[in-house]
């Protein structure tokens, strides 16, 4: 007896089997937290091809040492440094890990805008605070301040 061949429409309907397969585990994955997988939005930074940049952003971003770590900038509003994936978001900080490979812990806002494995962008509002913040700088497991941070 000769074997029959899988048509076309038979191999189509597995794929999208399969690609639905994956879709759910996906979603399961992200609700029971099985496996951590980072977001899409870290492998590949897609706003350039994308053209995506309906945040609203601020050009100029200028904070203001108060002492050792501790900033304003002449408003309540956080915005970061540079373009980068947020990491973390713990009680009243928020860490970034910028595009330049620096680490970036904004730290004592009183309110926090965005979510873990968020791309964002420089100039970004991502929460407030009072009368001041916390800037804690690492790149290489080496601490930077701010003045080093500003001319990488």
């Amino acid at each position: 007896m000769r074997k029959k061949e899988k048509t076309p429409f038979v191999n189509f309907i597995l794929f999208l089997m399969f690609c639905l397969l994956l879709f759910l585990g996906a979603k399961i994955n992200e609700k029971k937290k099985w496996i951590e997988l980072p977001a899409i939005s870290t492998w590949i930074p897609y706003e350039s091809w994308l053209n995506d940049y309906d945040r609203s952003v601020s050009k100029n971003i200028e904070y203001h040492l108060l002492t050792e770590n501790i900033y304003t900038n002449g408003t309540n509003t956080c915005a970061v440094l540079f373009d980068g994936i947020v990491l973390e978001v713990k009680d009243d900080q928020v860490t970034i890990l910028h595009d330049n490979q620096v680490q970036a812990v904004y730290g004592h806002m009183q309110e926090i805008l965005v979510k873990a494995d968020e791309r964002i962008l420089k100039g970004q509002k991502i929460g407030t605070f009072e009368e001041s913040l916390t800037l804690d700088f690492k790149k290489d497991q080496k601490v930077l301040t701010y003045e080093e941070v500003l001319k990488l």
